[in-house]
């Protein structure tokens, strides 16, 4: 069985394309998603337990009760080091075959930095890199909205697999 990473920032809405499209994913294929939340506050220490965080935002928690309804085996696991340090360590622990990350448009500011993280990983890690690209006509933020209302089945993604750093 495969297993993928899917890094989660502050549960940004990049972080929960990722996440979406990773369920996505394991429906299709026998996959293990880890799911590697960080948290910026410095009280809560590195833990398997959903005890020590806050809870989640209501689009990420509907998420994680679908997949355990599709019986995807999936674990969370939570950390407040360094995001680039904390995933390179991860992988290697955890045998990880896949990252899942996401990036937005080329226009936003965050677009350049992201791009950076990804060529650091790229170079560091054995594990193949799977960008998630969201449609640009359509923010994620009003995706899960729609979603929280039942409007629709889900945010629509446009994926782009990265080959190298296999």
């Amino acid at each position: 069985m495969n297993k993928i990473l899917v890094p989660m920032e502050n549960f940004s809405w990049l972080s929960l394309s990722a996440a979406y499209f990773a369920v996505e994913f394991a429906k299709r294929n026998p996959t293990k998603i880890l799911f590697l939340i960080f948290s910026s506050s410095q009280e809560e220490k590195e833990t398997d337990t959903v005890k020590k965080i806050k809870p989640w935002p209501k689009p990420f928690d509907d998420l994680i009760q679908q997949a355990r309804t599709e019986k995807i085996h999936l674990e969370l696991f939570f950390s407040n080091e360094g995001y680039l340090e904390t995933v390179r360590h991860f992988t290697m622990d955890h045998n990880i075959s896949e990252i899942i990350i996401a990036i937005p448009p080329a226009q936003e500011p965050i677009y350049n930095t992201l791009n950076q993280q990804i060529e650091s990983l790229r170079s560091s890690v054995e594990s193949q890199i799977v960008i998630v690209r969201p449609k640009e006509d359509r923010s994620m933020t009003t995706a899960w909205k729609l979603k929280e209302e039942g409007k629709m089945n889900s945010p629509k993604s446009k994926t782009i697999t990265d080959k190298e750093g296999i």
